[in-house]
């Protein structure tokens, strides 16, 4: 299985997704026609589509396709502007729920991976999967709901827990460190290639941000240096340019090229340690198999 990335033009961000958002969690669509995941993309794409009205992924039997970053809202849940579901959670549409039958079958199936997948990227449990219904009332996923709701929830643990099997069968994973490197804890947001942000400080593997009122950490190998805004108080200009780029509230421990470390399990882009009882992530790319 494999998401495609294959977003809407940054011009609609404004009207489709106009606030960064830290995701907490998956909200379960049906689409209510018979289109393909690709049409429901380019029908979102549309230069004259206005309304405000958005899903982060559109799944059908075939394809999985993110149409809007993870790290910005959508409108789907009908919940308000300052909605929980609106403003909080990954929204993912299931094709060819209006016919049903076995297209929509495969692409719940596909649907359930998919959410699996995002469930172990970011350390969530099946509690993190919610419904439509559950944020405005709307009989939504109408057919997935009509199949039974559990089932479906059923679908999605099965396909974790072999995630989470897969990756027990290579951990703890001795490793060694092939840069030097800072692990953290305490993960504020992911960024997406292309952000840009603003940085008042740095040390030798990060530089300093503001986010929400925190003082954060985002690491010098996931952006590159454009310019300074201010050279009087040093106001670094970034660029986002390896996905993920998270950004973090603590700085825990550097590690140094030819340590050795041990993993205890991973997400996208990071190995978690334990240092001293206490969890601590670092980068893969900073490290190799011994």
């Amino acid at each position: 299985m494999s998401l495609i990335k294959n977003l809407i033009p940054e011009s609609q961000y404004p009207t489709k997704c106009p606030y960064s958002m830290q995701p907490k969690g998956i909200c379960i669509h049906n689409t209510g026609n018979d289109a393909s995941a690709e049409n429901e993309r380019d029908n979102l794409a549309r230069p004259d589509n206005k309304a405000e009205v958005s899903f982060h992924i559109a799944i059908d039997d075939e394809k999985a396709i993110q149409c809007v970053p993870f790290t910005r809202n959508c409108w789907a849940s009908g919940d308000g502007a300052n909605g929980d579901g609106n403003r909080n959670y990954i929204h993912t549409e299931i094709c060819y729920s209006k016919s049903g039958g076995d297209r929509f079958i495969k692409a719940e199936k596909r649907a359930a991976k998919e959410v699996a997948t995002l469930l172990k990227q970011y350390g969530w449990t099946i509690n993190n999967v919610k419904k439509h219904q559950d944020f405005s009332g709307k009989y939504c996923p109408h057919r997935t709901l009509d199949l039974g709701w559990q089932r479906f929830l059923n679908m999605i643990q099965s396909e974790l827990d072999i995630l989470n099997r897969t990756n027990k069968s290579i951990f703890p994973l001795p490793l060694k460190m092939k840069s030097d490197a800072m692990s953290y804890d305490g993960e504020v947001k992911i960024y997406n290639i292309g952000d840009l942000l603003t940085a008042d400080a740095e040390n030798q593997f990060a530089y300093s941000i503001e986010l929400d009122g925190k003082r954060c950490w985002v690491e010098k190998a996931n952006v590159k240096l454009l310019g300074l805004t201010d050279e009087r108080y040093r106001r670094f200009r970034l660029q986002v340019t390896e996905y993920p780029c998270r950004v973090w509230t603590k700085e825990i421990k550097p590690f140094y090229k030819e340590e050795l470390i041990t993993a205890q399990w991973e997400m996208s882009g990071y190995y978690a340690l334990d240092i001293d009882g206490a969890r601590a992530y670092i980068r893969k790319n900073a490290t190799m198999n011994r």
